[in-house]
């Protein structure tokens, strides 16, 4: 009796956690720390590609370091390495005289033997749209990384404008895991 009892009271606690832990989280981010970083630490930003998403990450990731205690300096001890990048979906690559193309590459390699035991191949799979971004923390005297991640957002029709603040806070929050008082 007292065990229905307390299943009885624990539904209700249950019914409205269960949709929170269903629910996924459409950003992934992974961390790797070799070491701790100063606290107040300045940084210099360089950018892998010349792009608009990364000279937009760049601005909100100086904007999230500086709330959170960090300066930018052309002299800094370390660099912030920034890429951002679209990935799967289509693509505005330039073709001929600068014509625009919404070409689409799709690479399949088969792995497997199937085909040559005679058996069946898997369809391929089409990479869905997705928008990363990735940062590298190395110190500029020695060119040793001192911590990097990486942040995707996998929601479908993910608009980078949009979320390239959400996804820099969460990477600022992570760095902040790293930093000695």
């Amino acid at each position: 009796m007292r065990l229905n009892l307390m299943l009885v009271a624990a539904l209700p606690l249950f019914l409205s956690v269960t949709p929170l832990a269903l629910a996924e989280d459409p950003m992934q981010i992974a961390v790797v720390s070799y070491g701790k970083i100063p606290a107040g630490t300045a940084f210099r930003t360089e950018l892998t590609d010349n792009t608009e998403l990364a000279t937009q990450v760049e601005t909100s990731l100086k904007k999230a370091l500086g709330n959170r205690g960090f300066a930018a300096a052309d002299e800094a001890p370390y660099v912030i390495s920034i890429a951002a990048d679209r990935t799967g979906g289509g693509t505005n690559l330039s073709v001929g005289n600068g014509q625009q193309s919404n070409a689409q590459v799709n690479i399949n390699i088969d792995t497997g033997q199937n085909k040559l035991l005679g058996g069946s191949t898997q369809p391929t799979e089409k990479m869905d749209q997705a928008y990363r971004i990735t940062l590298g923390i190395y110190e500029k005297a020695t060119g040793r990384y001192v911590w990097r991640a990486e942040i995707t957002d996998s929601k479908a029709g993910v608009d980078p404008t949009a979320a390239t603040g959400p996804m820099v806070e969460k990477l600022a929050s992570a760095l902040e895991k790293s930093v000695t008082p």
